[in-house]
């Protein structure tokens, strides 16, 4: 019956009186469950706010769902959770700021919405750990980035270069040779009294964090092209404002990430993109087609004779009305498949590509809502069950049609999961859900709304554990049952 209950507390249709009963259950899951719930009304929380559990008191506060006044004076971590949750007032976020534990005073100073005042002064506190915290801080003051900049902590410097509002010129100076003075101090003995003999680690750290940073100026990459790191060269492969040279260079870099960034990257010179398209990496070959400036002409020629990703393409996204039409008219099958996949279609070419006889085109756009559902039948028609899973996806896919594909045996698992949670399935097709070997399948039957209530409720005394909770989260249970399980399992 846990189980059971634990259905209960998801359901978004759960009466308050009920939801009153299942607090007063005590049991931590259920209680936990519950919190989670979207929408919770000032009363559900005080009602959970009494339990008394700290864990669940901190989830509350930190989700925002608790006002200042109402947090319990003796609760543990009251003001980083109000600080955390968003709830604290000027003051407590002060407060906070000079709590004894360094852990804490590191934690208001990563706040997204901490006060601009309250950054600096963690900016200037005696535990390099917490002004490193403060120094990336999107809420820092940028007029304090230069000075800490000059921190004697690597530590703290690499913040500052981690930092969105880093300015150009200083990040030019971090990148040249990690700031100036020469730091004395780095991550290995920043909290040390003795200092590292050599904090050139620490230094390498700095210019690579500022390396990485998309407003350095691209110029002083330069010593960058070549470094170790790939992570920082493949981050700074992709700025659209990297000098032509550099990426000529980086083009043939011997790490395909590298190459393939570049292949991505709108800035390239076109017979640079075009050399890549003919590089040996698949990968790379592949990035090609995720170019917002890739010519149309090299995208057509790489779908011919390679297998795309298939999401849409920055490219097909931004053609123009006339190039979208040529494109649905390509020979090239696959280019019709990128077509299909574009994020706004109209509504004549979906109905032209859904007379195409390319298997793919019809999987991508038989989804498609702007595709009308009375095409669906003769898609299937042409194409058979390999079309099945996509149909079933058709926002407006009838529900004679689900019923058919539910009914069918060619449907494989995927076309019955669309089915079970398609909003329009009949009940009937439900039933047939509710059959099938696959758990997911019969989870999405238990908890689809259309299911007949005597079924429904029937699966709350269901073996299978997980299908008996399905089936009392589903929000057509109505109260009535809610409260006949809630007696019989807590009296």
């Amino acid at each position: 019956m846990r189980d059971v209950l634990l259905g209960l507390a998801e359901n978004p249709a759960l009466p308050a009186e009920l939801f009153a009963r299942l607090v007063a259950s005590g049991d931590e899951e259920i209680l936990f469950t519950l919190a989670d719930r979207e929408q919770l009304t000032p009363p559900q929380v005080r009602s959970l706010l009494a339990v008394g559990n700290p864990s669940l008191t901190r989830i509350l506060i930190r989700s925002g769902l608790v006002p200042w006044r109402e947090i319990p004076e003796d609760h543990p971590g009251q003001l980083l959770d109000a600080v955390l949750g968003g709830v604290a007032p000027a003051g407590v976020w002060r407060e906070a700021a000079t709590d004894p534990n360094s852990a804490t005073r590191q934690e208001v100073a990563y706040a997204l919405d901490a006060p601009a005042e309250v950054v600096a002064s963690l900016a200037r506190d005696l535990d390099p750990v917490v002004v490193a915290s403060a120094a990336g801080s999107p809420c820092l003051p940028p007029e304090l980035l230069p000075d800490l900049a000059r921190h004697p902590s690597t530590v703290v410097r690499q913040a500052v270069a981690d930092n969105e509002n880093a300015p150009p010129w200083l990040l030019g100076t971090l990148l040249a040779d990690g700031g100036r003075p020469a730091p004395t101090r780095c991550g290995a003995c920043h909290r040390r009294e003795v200092a590292c003999a050599d904090h050139t680690p620490g230094i390498r750290r700095v210019r690579l964090a500022a390396a990485s940073h998309p407003s350095v100026p691209p110029e002083g990459l330069a010593a960058f092209l070549d470094a170790p790191e790939l992570w920082t060269v493949t981050a700074f492969a992709a700025r659209p404002d990297l000098p032509t040279g550099f990426l000529n260079r980086l083009a043939t870099h011997t790490s395909c990430d590298v190459r393939a960034t570049v292949a991505a990257n709108p800035s390239p010179p076109e017979a640079v993109l075009r050399a890549l398209a003919a590089d040996p990496a698949r990968e790379v070959r592949r990035a090609i087609a995720e170019n917002p400036a890739v010519p149309l002409d090299l995208l057509t020629a790489l779908a011919a004779r390679e297998r795309l990703p298939g999401e849409p393409a920055p490219r097909i996204e931004a053609a123009g009305e006339h190039e979208l039409r040529t494109l649905a008219r390509s020979r090239i099958a696959q280019v019709r498949a990128l077509v299909a996949d574009r994020t706004r279609l109209p509504c004549d070419i979906a109905d032209q590509l859904a007379s195409d006889r390319d298997v793919a085109v019809a999987q991508r756009i038989a989804a498609r809502p702007e595709l009308a559902p009375e095409r669906l039948p003769e898609l299937i028609e042409r194409h058979g069950s390999r079309v099945f899973a996509a149909v079933a996806r058709h926002p407006a896919c009838p529900a004679a049609l689900l019923h058919r594909l539910a009914e069918n045996p060619a449907s494989t698992t995927r076309v019955l999961r669309n089915v079970a949670r398609h909003p329009m399935a009949p009940s009937g097709s439900l039933l047939l859900c509710l059959a099938a070997p696959d758990s997911g399948t019969r989870h999405h039957a238990a908890a689809h709304p259309a299911l007949p209530l005597p079924v429904l409720e029937r699966l709350l005394s269901s073996p299978d554990s997980s299908l008996a909770r399905a089936a009392a989260g589903n929000p057509a249970l109505p109260g009535k049952a809610m409260e006949q399980v809630i007696t019989r399992a807590l009296g």
